[in-house]
């Protein structure tokens, strides 16, 4: 069997179209000349509101492959899914992370199903497939065709698939640049992971912020702010544009904590480890949460929310 093919042997790709059920809201976000027209799914795609991509350097640095992990895993443990491109590097980082926690996780691949790139990626593709899904236009477009341009074109759909883009590391030739900008493009919330002026593996990411990106040094500061529900072909948009917004009047830990309060009880240190947050920042975003009647404490000692909040 041929490297990359072992989940393709077993599972028949869903071919999706626009008005289909299953077709992602968030593709309806692009331009009309820029949307496809149609996606080939391998495994189940996951509920992606509030999904979450997170790109960057093929070459990255130890620091910055363990910090995509672990972002990766806080956002599966959050109840959000990763989407990514199957790269070396943060791609395959991200994933792994989001995997190895219990979550869901997207790869949105170039060179289409059949010829699944990396080709060394084959035993992490067939995990997607299973707790996830690989998508792509093509099963098996023309090798010909299969240049630089064809993964840059494909990072428009990692960015209208997510809600928010984090770039961990990227050069100033980085083709994660490329998702970044799509992402402020189609009006997506996008982080950078800062980096030092003399790194050149994070000059791109420097660029970024120049440019309006918002700071990223941890899980919380991608869960601070409510997804997005009013941009266009967000999935379920009128149910979601009828519902309250909860968020308002909270702190960005209160914010953090209550996203994830509202998924099920957690126990205190819990909510630590997930969000990244000093033990003491975690207390007090509780009790102002408990003070606002939006949550209550259980004998166990968990924290939930309350029925009317």
């Amino acid at each position: 069997m041929a490297p990359g093919s072992t989940w393709l042997a077993q599972r028949v790709p869903l071919t999706l179209r626009p008005g289909d059920a299953r077709w992602p809201g968030g593709i309806l976000g692009l331009p009309p000349r820029d949307r496809p027209d149609q996606l080939f799914v391998a495994g189940s795609l996951p509920n992606l509101e509030g999904a979450v991509a997170i790109v960057g350097t093929r070459s990255p640095d130890e620091d910055a492959l363990a910090f995509a992990r672990e972002l990766g895993a806080g956002l599966a443990l959050s109840g959000r899914a990763v989407i990514s491109g199957g790269a070396y590097g943060i791609d395959s980082a991200a994933h792994r992370g989001c995997l190895d926690a219990g979550g869901s996780t997207v790869a949105v691949l170039a060179t289409g199903l059949k010829r699944a790139y990396p080709t060394d990626h084959d035993v992490l593709f067939d995990v997607i497939a299973t707790q996830g899904a690989l998508v792509c236009e093509d099963v098996d477009p023309d090798p010909k065709q299969l240049y630089g341009s064809a993964f840059l074109w494909r990072n428009r759909l990692i960015a209208a698939l997510a809600e928010a883009v984090v770039v961990v590391q990227a050069p100033l030739r980085s083709g994660a640049l490329s998702t970044a900008r799509w992402g402020q493009r189609l009006k997506k919330r996008v982080y950078v992971v800062p980096s030092t002026p003399w790194h050149p593996r994070g000059r791109g990411c420097l660029d970024l912020l120049r440019s309006g990106a918002q700071i990223c040094t941890s899980l919380s500061d991608v869960l601070s702010l409510p997804a997005s529900a009013a941009r266009p072909g967000a999935g379920t948009r009128s149910r979601r544009l009828k519902e309250p917004n909860h968020d308002e009047g909270l702190s960005a830990a209160s914010r953090a904590l209550w996203q994830l309060l509202r998924r099920g009880p957690r126990y205190p240190d819990e909510l630590s480890v997930c969000l990244d947050m000093p033990a003491a920042r975690v207390q007090e975003g509780l009790l102002s949460l408990q003070l606002m009647g939006r949550i209550r404490r259980r004998v166990d000692g968990t924290y939930e929310k309350t029925r009317n909040s």
